[in-house]
């Protein structure tokens, strides 16, 4: 299956750069970008503008999985415009992690009538398609963004179970309340803002 892997560089302190670079140079097909840190929602959009291939995919370094987790979204590459990943375990989560992650879906569905089972994890998304659309959130909200706006538009969906490893290093930003928080409010205003846009 041909591809391309674009590495966003999002103000990383590591030697992120460096790998990168040299990525890049060795591999065909991979290319490297760097810019000051915009999150994750700044990095994506820097990636999806230098893509060219059918589908997009927003892959964070620091998930704990792995390239053959790929194989159940290609599965439907040609079928769906958007492939949403399900994670069948949450591993590593604390209570207040999975509660979050029970509660997070069901208040989408209340907000925007988006009923999937898992919002968070890897998805893949037609590009002709999300390049019709303009995302407003940074951050984790974003990825809640892109599946309404690309709903909105009538494309067709489709879910396929993933699994979900163990972290192996570093923290998940997701377990720190200031994040939740913040994740909270970028729904909300979300919320607020489309409800403005489709009054207009």
């Amino acid at each position: 299956m041909p591809a391309e892997i674009i590495i966003v560089d999002d103000g990383s302190r590591d030697r992120t750069r460096e790998i990168a670079d040299q990525l890049a140079r060795e591999l065909p097909g991979v290319i490297a970008v760097h810019q000051e840190n915009q999150g994750i929602g700044g990095a994506f959009r820097t990636g999806t503008a230098r893509a060219t291939g059918e589908y997009l995919m927003l892959w964070p370094a620091d998930m704990p999985a792995e390239p053959a987790d790929l194989a159940p979204y290609a599965g439907q590459f040609g079928r769906a415009d958007v492939i949403v990943g399900v994670r069948r375990q949450r591993l590593g989560y604390n209570p207040l992690m999975r509660f979050n992650a029970w509660l997070y879906p069901k208040l989408v569905a209340v907000l925007f009538g988006l009923r999937l089972r898992d919002v968070n994890w890897i998805h893949a998304y037609r590009r002709s398609l999300f390049a019709q659309i303009t995302l407003t959130q940074r951050g984790i909200p974003m990825l809640v963004e892109a599946l309404v706006r690309l709903r909105d538009l009538g494309a067709s969906f489709a879910e396929v179970e993933v699994r979900m490893k163990v972290r192996l290093g570093g923290v998940a930003s997701a377990s720190r309340f200031r994040v939740m928080w913040r994740t909270l409010t970028g729904l909300l205003t979300f919320w607020n803002l489309r409800r403005k846009e489709r009054r207009a």
